[in-house]
């Protein structure tokens, strides 16, 4: 992965994104990898904490948890090297990381409203197929 120089104070947590530069074909195993990972896991507690004023079904634990996880079994499986630019092994490190990837996923949700909440009304309603799904997510 490619590291860029990027103006810090024009992204939100500009500390963690500076360091990075994307590409689709990243392995989920990288520094990046784990970054789109966490944006993932904390999607629905945004969308939930958008909408609700107490989260019910969705856990934010589950992002902390991956990195716990990958601190303890990094070295096993070879990967502690290519983790080390996340720095998870700092606790106030990993907050940050975390809290990025938080503001990150509530800008992609508030970014893609409407498609999000077409999409949850198909989910809802019980009565779309995968292709309506999908002809939701790719704007047909």
């Amino acid at each position: 992965m490619k590291k860029k120089a990027v103006d810090k104070s024009s992204k939100p947590g500009g500390t963690i994104l500076s360091k990075f530069e994307f590409s689709s074909l990243d392995p989920l195993l990288s520094d990046s990898g784990i970054l789109k990972m966490l944006i993932w896991l904390l999607a629905p507690v945004a969308i939930e904490q958008m909408k609700h004023p107490q989260l019910i079904s969705s856990d934010p634990r589950e992002a902390s948890g991956l990195l716990s996880r990958l601190k303890e079994k990094a070295a096993r499986f070879g990967s502690a090297d290519e983790l080390d630019a996340l720095n998870i092994n700092d606790d106030e490190e990993m907050n940050a990381l975390l809290q990025w990837a938080y503001s990150e996923a509530c800008a992609l949700i508030r970014g893609n409203m409407k498609v999000c909440e077409e999409l949850a009304e198909r989910l809802a309603g019980g009565t779309s197929t995968v292709g309506d799904c999908v002809a939701v997510l790719e704007g047909w």
